[in-house]
């Protein structure tokens, strides 16, 4: 009986790995995808729905012009202040003020391409359109 208990867990592990990997995506890809199009839904943890987000152009500096449609304005207010996406070198993203200020801060996520390192709450999560 214990042998088909273990034979039968075993199986059902084996059945739902194709599942499970086909719906998680790995922070390395997420995050490739998402700057060849360079189109994110963002969403705002606790708050229904997502908008759109998408950086334009860009130079050296990795710094380029964003733009939010409206829905992103009104799920999170301070959002109306950013201007530029802002690329380090270490692979964080933050969303820029016209004077230089950080409105959100991203780090690389999985299953995301970025999830906010500021604010804490809420959590703000972009990902490749």
């Amino acid at each position: 009986m214990k042998l088909a208990m273990s034979a039968f867990a075993v199986l059902a592990a084996l059945g739902a790995l194709p599942y499970l990997m086909a719906e998680s995506e790995t922070t390395g890809t997420a995050i490739e995808n998402a700057k060849t199009q360079n189109r994110y839904h963002l969403s705002v943890s606790g708050r229904e729905g997502y908008c759109t987000v998408v950086k334009r152009g860009g130079d050296k500096a990795q710094r380029a012009e964003l733009q939010l449609t409206p829905e992103c304005v009104a799920m999170m207010p301070r959002l109306a202040d950013a201007r530029y996406w802002q690329e380090s070198g270490a692979g964080e993203v933050s969303f820029v003020a016209a004077d230089g200020s950080s409105v959100v801060e991203f780090f690389a996520a999985d299953g995301v391409a970025y999830e906010s390192l500021k604010p804490i709450s809420p959590i703000v999560a972009l990902k490749a359109q």
